[in-house]
């Protein structure tokens, strides 16, 4: 693995603890050495009644779109066997990830963008999705409004569904400062805008600009490299195909022209 432009570099993985295990197996085959710290944390929101009742007339709706693949993980913990047996609408999802956490369930899905953020879901559905036509929003408590927003102006009856709420994670905050402050990370990957806010976050009242100085920032997109930038952080990495596999390919290359230019 000494040949790997990533070889020996060390990866601080942010994301939450359920999803980190994938990203940091992909870390390891490149030859990198992922220190996983959890920023956010993902649980059911307190009153969970109120979404069981509307899981039971699913089938009432002309469409069902997930944001993000918690939402198809929550949905389904939340969601009874007779639910399904009633049959399930349209399904739209704003990424591949999302689709693929449906597919194991055994449901078919029906649009999936081109480019997996919000924006590339809206120009997808705006030929297929007719006014006043009944969609469900399955999503998390700090999902952007611009899905909301563009269902509104397209003329939809849109029922918001909160089924999941992401948290902030501090349990790891004094090992990520101590990392930090010992210069032992080369990257640092943020995987969502949450992931950002949360790590300004525990870095409050530390002088955190000369902390990053030797790492490089990765971003899963546009959206999260958007949400570093405004926090003051520079991104050094963003892949065009908002991927985690895409990601590790974007820091390699990285790695490999900056050992290219030494």
């Amino acid at each position: 693995m000494t040949d790997r432009p990533f070889s020996g570099k060390t990866v601080l993985v942010t994301r939450g603890k359920e999803q980190a295990k994938e990203f940091s197996e992909l870390l390891m085959q490149m030859g990198a050495f992922p220190i996983e710290i959890p920023l956010i944390s993902f649980s059911l929101p307190p009153d969970i009644e109120p979404i069981k009742q509307i899981l039971k007339e699913v089938n009432r709706y002309d469409w069902v779109i997930f944001t993000s693949k918690n939402g198809v993980d929550f949905f389904f913990q939340l969601m009874d066997g007779d639910g399904l047996k009633k049959g399930f609408p349209k399904i739209a999802v704003v990424g591949k990830k999302t689709a693929q956490a449906l597919k194991k369930k055994g449901i078919q899905v029906d649009v999936v963008p081109k480019e997996f953020v919000a924006e590339g879901l809206i120009e997808a559905l705006k030929p297929l999705i007719k006014p006043r036509e009944r969609v469900l929003l399955v999503k998390g408590n700090l999902a952007r409004p611009v899905l909301k927003q563009a269902l509104e102006e397209m003329g939809v009856h849109i029922t918001e569904l909160v089924v999941y709420e992401t948290k902030l994670n501090e349990s790891g905050k004094s090992q990520m400062i101590e990392l930090l402050i010992k210069k032992k990370i080369d990257v640092i990957t943020f995987t969502s805008p949450s992931t950002v806010h949360s790590f300004m976050q525990m870095l409050e009242g530390v002088e955190w600009r000369s902390l990053l100085q030797r790492c490089a920032v990765a971003c899963i997109g546009p959206i999260t490299k958007q949400a570093a930038e405004e926090a003051g952080i520079q991104v050094h990495i963003c892949p065009e195909n908002y991927t985690i596999s895409d990601m590790i390919k974007a820091m390699v290359v990285y790695f490999s022209n900056r050992r290219n230019e030494e």
